[in-house]
């Protein structure tokens, strides 16, 4: 039985299977199915990636436990570039050749993805209560939309209307950008991350990883000695009322609101805005109350253009699986 109580029982459907696999965990799960249009996917596990050797080691694990059902498609949405057959994800030291990994586990078709092209690739098909909205706002149809999420790493994708009433997911690495400052904090907390960080990117400060660097620079600007915290304990500790925790939780918002703004203008997303990743859904109610809003529209001259763009927070713990099924069903050979 898996954790999400199904059994396995042989069926005539053709299963494929699907996988989200980031530098914490890696969720898999098997599609068997649609029903009114959306997919079904049962046996859905979640494991810790650092406990598998490689990307080999893990797919086949999970392919054992589905066996009964022997699919030969998979789809992994990995965090990382995609390009080429050479993939290397960037916060896990695990690199593979895409038609190597297909002989070695006896497939019939793999297909490896960036893990926020599956993000955005769920977007058009996440029922309302999936949904969050976090800015209310008059969506241009005929814009693009822009994906951004921190997990592990913080996740950047687009959605681009494709001209026949579709949309085509388009990744990048966004979440590498240079991090820019907005207000005297931000410029303040930012020297101190540059003290100690070789480049300090976005996702140096705004993601699960980032997020104890975020809090040793705000400690260092505060005067405080910092406290080896872990990404878990600063948010747990400022839902607690820490003070140095909840300042670091809150500009952690409302910087990540100013990143996402840029990201939104160079994409020209008038469509909207999209937030994924496993972090923000752990302390929903203080995101909500957070300058998060106020850094995504402070913008200058452009502050103006960005008025009517609508900003959601995707809740479902599976969006990046469904995403890399909607990719398979189109891919599928």
């Amino acid at each position: 039985m898996f954790e999400d109580g199904t059994v396995i029982m042989v069926t005539q459907t053709s299963p494929f299977v699907v996988a989200d696999i980031g530098g914490t965990n890696a969720r898999f799960g098997l599609v068997t199915g649609k029903t009114d249009g959306r997919f079904d996917i049962a046996y859905q596990e979640r494991f810790p990636s650092g406990d598998f050797a490689d990307m080999q080691a893990l797919v086949a694990h999970y392919l054992a436990l589905v066996a009964d059902h022997a699919p030969k498609h998979v789809c992994l949405a990995v965090a990382g570039p995609v390009g080429g057959d050479e993939v290397h994800l960037t916060n896990l030291d695990w690199r593979f050749s895409i038609n190597e990994l297909r002989q070695a586990l006896g497939l019939v078709q793999l297909e490896v993805i960036n893990d926020f092209v599956a993000y955005a690739n769920s977007i058009p098909l996440l029922p309302p209560q999936a949904l969050v909205q976090v800015r209310d706002g008059k969506p241009v149809e005929t814009a693009p939309i822009a994906v951004l999420g921190p997990g592990t790493g913080l996740g950047v994708a687009s959605l681009v209307p494709n001209g026949k009433g579709g949309w085509s997911a388009i990744g990048c690495e966004g979440g590498h950008i240079a991090l820019g400052a907005a207000t005297e904090q931000q410029r303040q907390v930012l020297s101190a991350l540059a003290e100690d960080l070789d480049f300090v990117s976005a996702e140096r400060a705004l993601s699960g990883s980032g997020l104890p660097n975020l809090y040793r620079a705000v400690a260092k600007v505060k005067g405080d000695v910092p406290k080896a915290l872990t990404s878990a304990d600063i948010s747990e500790m400022a839902l607690d009322g820490d003070p140095t925790c909840f300042e670091t939780l809150s500009l952690f918002c409302e910087w990540l609101g100013g990143v996402a703004s840029d990201i939104a203008l160079a994409q020209g997303a008038r469509g909207g805005l999209y937030l994924g990743g496993g972090i923000l859904p752990r302390f929903l109610e203080f995101f909500l109350k957070s300058r998060f809003v106020d850094g995504f529209t402070q913008k200058g001259v452009m502050t103006g253009y960005l008025s009517d763009v609508p900003v959601y927070l995707a809740i479902e713990t599976h969006s990046a699986l469904t995403g890399a099924a909607a990719w398979l069903e189109s891919h599928k050979i």
